[in-house]
Parts: structure tokens; C-alpha cells; sequence
């Protein structure tokens, strides 16, 4: 395995035995095993009812009805605050949200709060971002939903602006803004990396202008595959946000995965996505609340993951 690198995606929160010291355990035994990258979600509210139809497919290929993976009294920490809880617990693991919900929050607001994170996790903190799906969640925080796809357009340049001007100005239609100090700036320059969320063409093109990588959901390797031509060709027509011409080469390819499939499927599956064209798969893991080691222990085992080689350990001591 070793031509991507392998996450986790794991909600923390839902209840007392998923709470602060399941993700001590997660994040340590995570970083123990030799994974990349543990990635938290987010919704700011849920619904006791709601008319939205979840977009994903129980795992990839399923024909069953789309369900969001959550009980009748679902339960999340804020991600931001879920990373920083998980970079303060590990040394080497990286970090990041998936995914924030970018036009519920102001960009002022994102780029103070993320730029703590880079600087409290040590630079180890990746944005994943998309537009959101629960129309009720925006009208419950009166945000516009049919908006959402220009507002997260303006959030994601102007978040650009905070983090690389020193007195920063933005100008749009939802966002204005200038003469803003905001500091510190991050420790990773121009910013923490934005991995974008979403299948649409409309989210292909902005990957293409504002993206770092490109985060897809629950796809089969074919359907990475079709997506992928789609993202080549807008990266040949759009210009990304600093005026470069960029390639698929440039951009992180993320691909996240929800699956009850046996550790060996999984693995299989993960040579799928890297043979389509993947660097990172990210997956979401039916983990239980107590014994969530020993199963990371064997899924890390099936996909030939190799444990970091620790300070101690390369120089004998501790």
C-alpha cells in the first residue's frame, strides 16, 4: 500500500463513551498504527425534521436509499475544536475537518479560529470544506441556502485575503470588508491546505479556482475515475485564485470512505481508488466505543500501514 496515504473520519461527541477519552484513544492508537490523518464533521445543528435528502449512498455502489449515518439524537463536537483536542494528543498526526460547512460561518471569523488551530497543532491542520445539504440547518442559522454556492465562493477568497495580506481587503456581494489585521497568520504559508468537498461540477470548478485538493464521498473507483476527467478539464480552463495554471499534480486527491466491509474489502477497495487516481483515502470506520485500538490494530494490519519511527525509537532510548 504505500502509494496513498490512509486517514480516518470519525465523529466524536454522540455520547459520554464517544466523548473526550474515545478520542484520546482514537487519535493515539491512529497515529500508533501509521495513519495519516484523523478528519472530524461537522453540522452545527440537526433537525428533529427535515425535508433534505441526504447525497451519499450507504458505501460505494449501494442502490440502498441514502441515510445520514446518525441516531434519533445525534451529537457532534465543533470540528475545529475536535482537531485541536486531537493535536494536542499526538505529535505527528494530522489533522483536519470533513467538512466544515463554509458559508455558515463568516470568513473573519474562519480565518481567526483555523489559524489558532495551525499554530496550537504544531502546522498539522488541513480545511475540508463543502457547501452543506440540510437546507434546514441554513434556515435555522438564516443563512440563504440557495446562496450557498456564491457565499462559500466569497468565504474561501476572502479567508485567501486574511491569511496572506497584512492589512487585508475584500470586496463581493456577501462579503466586504477593509482594512482588517488579523493576527497571527498561520503557520503553514499561504495557509493551512483547503481540500474541497463535493461531486458537482460546480465543485470540480471550485477546486479548480480555491482548492488545495479535492475531497469525493463514498464514490466507486469508476465513478473517481469520471470525476476526475471532469476536475482535469477544469483545472485546463480556470485559473486558481493566485493566477497559476495548475494540473491534477497540484492538487491533493481525497477520497473518503464509509464501508462495513471486511478489513481485506476495504483494502481492496483503497487499491481501486489509488489505480483511479487517488493520494488519499479517508475512511470512516464503525469503530465501537470500547476495543476501538484493536480494531484500527487490524484494519491497519490489512492495508500494510507501518507505525512511525518515534524519536525514542531511532535513538534506542525511552
Amino acid at each position: 500500500m504505500g502509494v496513498v496515504e490512509i486517514g480516518l473520519v470519525q465523529a466524536f461527541g454522540a455520547s459520554s463513551r464517544r466523548g473526550a477519552d474515545y478520542l484520546r484513544e482514537v487519535a493515539q492508537a491512529a497515529e500508533r498504527l501509521g495513519f495519516h490523518s484523523l478528519w472530524s464533521p461537522e453540522h452545527i445543528v440537526f433537525l428533529e425534521q427535515y425535508e433534505s435528502v441526504y447525497p451519499y449512498p450507504p458505501e460505494p455502489g449501494s442502490h440502498d436509499a441514502p441515510q445520514l449515518p446518525v441516531g434519533r439524537r445525534p451529537g457532534l463536537y465543533d470540528p475545529l475544536l475536535a482537531c485541536q483536542a486531537v493535536a494536542m494528543h499526538t505529535t505527528t498526526l494530522r489533522v483536519g475537518t470533513a467538512i466544515a460547512l463554509l458559508p455558515l460561518r463568516h470568513p473573519l471569523l474562519w480565518a481567526r479560529e483555523i489559524a489558532t488551530v495551525d499554530h496550537l497543532s504544531g502546522g498539522r491542520f488541513e480545511l475540508g470544506v463543502g457547501v452543506g445539504w440540510l437546507r434546514e440547518e441554513f434556515d435555522a442559522l438564516g443563512v440563504s441556502f440557495a446562496d450557498r454556492g456564491s457565499l462559500a465562493d466569497e468565504h474561501l477568497a476572502a479567508l485567501r485575503a486574511v491569511w496572506t495580506e497584512e492589512i487585508a481587503a475584500f470586496h463581493g456581494r456577501h462579503v466586504d470588508f477593509a482594512g482588517v489585521l488579523s493576527f497571527p497568520k498561520p503557520l503553514q504559508q499561504p495557509g493551512p491546505p483547503i481540500v474541497i468537498g463535493g461531486e458537482s461540477d460546480a465543485a470540480l470548478r471550485r477546486v479548480a479556482r480555491y482548492g488545495d485538493g479535492w475531497f469525493g464521498w463514498n464514490m466507486t473507483p469508476a465513478e473517481l475515475g469520471d470525476r476526475l476527467a471532469v476536475l482535469d478539464d477544469h483545472l485546463e480552463r480556470e485559473r486558481f485564485v493566485d493566477g497559476r495554471r495548475r494540473t491534477r499534480s497540484d492538487v491533493t486527491i481525497q477520497v473518503g470512505l464509509r464501508s462495513d466491509r471486511s478489513p481485506t474489502e476495504v483494502a481492496e477497495l483503497v487499491d481501486g481508488y489509488a489505480a483511479a487516481g487517488a493520494t488519499r483515502v479517508v475512511m470512516a470506520l464503525p469503530l465501537p466505543a470500547e476495543g476501538a485500538a484493536d480494531q484500527l490494530a487490524s484494519v491497519a494490519e490489512s492495508l500494510g500501514l507501518t507505525p512511525p519511527v518515534t524519536a525514542a525509537a531511532s535513538t534506542g532510548h525511552g
